[in-house]
């Protein structure tokens, strides 16, 4: 049997339903709303461009994303800027440093070459009246030859002998001097890149310490 009573009770409450469904809902949107609102409200300040301190990038680490600001990109921008030129700076001095060393070789070997152009020219002479002794047929005109030269050779070759021993302790007492100056030369270089480096990685420490 229809009851006009219970009718009205089963749709007063679901009014009162629809009434709460909708209080929450409202609730929920003005929540949202506001987080938005604030969302936005910060947003201008977290793009680039936007003023000092303002959010460029993300460095990620593990799950995290971190924000990095303009300006902290800007010092690790000076930091890779000023790396960069401290290692252009020793790759310039290295070389510098190598060159020297060739042109001091080169140097050390010039001063040698008037002797060596002699006792080539002495070694060369020894050897071709040797050579032609040995083309002499008749024997006692082939030793008679041999020994001559043989004679006059011993002096040449005590003075090849003494000259280039003379020469060898003189290049190798240059050339060790040669090879210390190139250390000291690279030595030097690689100061001034630890210190270019140092003060690159501290300025960079600084900057950002000031964001």
């Amino acid at each position: 049997m229809f009851n006009p009573s219970t009718m009205a009770q089963q749709v007063s409450s679901l009014k009162q339903l629809e009434s709460l469904l909708l209080l929450l809902f409202l609730l929920w949107f003005a929540n949202s709303c506001c987080n938005q609102a604030q969302a936005f409200a910060v947003l201008p300040e977290n793009v680039f461009g936007g003023g000092a301190g303002l959010l460029v990038n993300d460095i990620v680490v593990g799950d995290v994303a971190l924000p990095v600001t303009r300006v902290e990109n800007d010092c690790f921008e000076t930091f890779l800027q000023e790396s960069r030129s401290a290692s252009n700076t020793y790759a310039s001095a290295y070389r510098a440093c190598q060159m020297l060393g060739s042109r001091k070789r080169m140097e050390y070997v010039s001063a040698e070459w008037s002797t060596r152009e002699d006792m080539m020219e002495q070694v060369t002479a020894l050897c071709k009246n040797l050579c032609d002794c040995a083309q002499i047929v008749a024997d006692l005109e082939f030793f008679q030859c041999s020994a001559q030269h043989s004679y006059k050779g011993v002096n040449t070759m005590q003075q090849v002998y003494l000259n280039s021993t003379a020469a060898t302790v003189e290049l190798e007492h240059k050339y060790e001097e040669a090879e210390k100056e190139i250390l000291l030369c690279i030595i030097s270089a690689e100061q001034e890149y630890v210190d270019l480096s140092s003060k690159a990685f501290l300025k960079l420490s600084k900057c950002l310490k000031a964001t």
